[in-house]
């Protein structure tokens, strides 16, 4: 519909630029000796952003050096060792510092409200933007083990709510062919090609981690209560310039 492949390189490879020879992880835009209250305690914060996003960079790093892949963008890195089963460490570390930098880059301090334009556009996908926040959020809490709530665009130009599993982002979870429903989908029930990981052509807006190490430092094993809070913090003008970005040749 709108050419979301070459979009999704327009879109989600700015992200990484910050993130190249060697990657490091990129600036957020608050601090994070402060924390994100009530979501994150500067020490939760400070776990993720300093100690396991440096972990998985040098991961990525490491597993990258003296390849055709070293130095370059994340993104490119995701896209282009996902389809070989002998790079899945590589996959799997670049693809996590991907999800947890797009999650943090997502987020605020300060309260903010979604605009009445994300509102409609969202609300008029799932009945009204209550339902959608519902939606996430149940897709959220179904998950089992770690990994990821996304509200996405497919290639149709639908917004959809999915999960992934551990360290799999969006665009590296499901067939192209795959039905990205309003309800949510994983992609562990759906058949890859023999000796390849599959990629869908969806472009993330929003995305959650549902990692212990997220949870767990501040919440123990109350996910409600972090997911709840988890509203209170989105950046709802990043969600909107990603929206938008999406539908800029007309919904």
């Amino acid at each position: 519909m709108f050419g979301l492949a070459s979009r999704l390189r327009t879109s989600v490879r700015p992200l990484m630029h910050t993130m190249r020879a060697y990657h490091q992880p990129a600036l957020l835009p608050y601090k994070v000796e402060d924390g994100l209250s009530p979501f994150l305690s500067p020490a939760a914060l400070d776990f993720l952003y300093n100690m396991r996003q440096v972990e998985l960079i040098n991961n990525t790093n490491r597993l990258s050096a003296g390849t055709e892949l070293e130095n370059k963008p994340l993104y490119d890195t995701i896209m282009e060792s996902v389809r070989d089963p002998k790079l899945v460490p590589l996959t799997n570390n670049a693809s996590h510092a991907w999800s947890i930098d797009f999650f943090l880059q997502s987020l605020t301090n300060t309260a903010q409200d979604p605009s009445s334009t994300v509102e409609r556009i969202v609300g008029a996908r799932f009945g009204g933007f209550e339902k959608f926040k519902e939606s996430f959020t149940n897709s959220a809490l179904a998950m089992f083990g770690n990994g990821w709530t996304w509200l996405v665009v497919n290639e149709s130009g639908t917004l959809s709510v999915m999960n992934t599993f551990n360290a799999a982002s969006p665009f590296v979870s499901l067939s192209m062919k795959a039905n990205i429903g309003v309800n949510g989908v994983t992609y562990g029930s759906i058949q890859r090609a023999q000796n390849q990981r599959m990629v869908a052509r969806v472009l993330p807006v929003l995305g959650l981690s549902m990692w212990q190490e997220a949870y767990i430092p501040d919440y123990g094993l109350d996910r409600a209560a972090y997911v709840n809070n988890f509203w209170k913090v989105v950046n709802w003008e990043r969600v909107e310039q990603r929206v938008m970005s999406s539908f800029n040749s007309g919904m």
